[in-house]
């Protein structure tokens, strides 16, 4: 494996590349016959055969200038809609469906981390579009090869314990699942219900104290692979 790390002013800056470079020396301790190497760039570099590891920006200008390709957000995917798991209504719609007046919770179905507001009113595109919940606490749920491998506090009342068996429910019931992703959850104030928020490929996402050196590594590295697989026309 060889991981191209993003700084910013030659300074690593993001949580994940941090613990990242933790796992790498503790791997290449644990297992002297493999070496796991990295490099450090302010930019992402014209070069293949890296995993890129940093901001949105820079992994997403990696996989474009690299193997044309562009990521498209999950948000909430589809097999995880069912109000069981959102606890409030949400659905996929273009500005069309929202209604003047009527304040949504929206985010963009097009591109990752760009138009996320609550508001009644947005540009010409596709859009996931939720009803608005007030929240007690939030956590993000780490799966990898459809296990649940870490849970981190990231916003809200840490003593506000999300349940566990549902979390593993939507695991099962996400059958299109990347083979490492996010499941950001939320404890809703007004019944404590556990809830789904949305989901991540593994890239450029916060750790928030997760840490498990013995899979960091393999699972950024599958997590990008992966997505290549997927979506690339240009892997030669």
């Amino acid at each position: 494996m060889k991981f191209l790390i993003q700084t910013i002013n030659k300074k690593i800056v993001h949580d994940f590349s941090f613990t990242l470079l933790e796992s790498i020396r503790f791997n290449n301790w644990a297992n002297q016959s493999e070496e796991i190497k990295f490099k450090l760039s302010d930019v992402p570099k014209y070069i293949k055969n890296y995993i890129p590891i940093g901001s949105v920006e820079f992994v997403s200008q990696y996989l474009l200038d690299n193997y044309d390709v562009k990521i498209k957000p999950i948000n909430i995917p589809e097999e995880l809609l069912d109000v069981k798991f959102t606890g409030r209504c949400v659905f996929n719609g273009t500005e069309k469906d929202i209604i003047l007046g009527e304040k949504k919770f929206i985010k963009s179905n097009d591109k990752i981390k760009t138009f996320t507001e609550i508001t009644d009113n947005t540009p010409i595109g596709h859009y996931q579009i939720s009803d608005i919940i007030k929240i007690k606490s939030e956590w993000r749920a780490f799966v990898f090869k459809s296990k649940l491998v870490g849970l981190q506090n990231y916003s809200g009342d840490f003593t506000a314990f999300p349940n566990i068996e549902k979390i593993n429910n939507m695991i099962v019931e996400y059958k299109s699942q990347p083979i490492a992703f996010t499941l950001d959850v939320a404890i809703k104030e007004d019944d404590n219900d556990t809830v789904v928020i949305e989901c991540h490929n593994f890239f450029s996402c916060g750790l928030y104290g997760f840490a498990d050196h013995n899979i960091l590594p393999y699972m950024f590295s599958q997590s990008f692979y992966e997505i290549l697989r997927k979506n690339s026309k240009n892997l030669t």
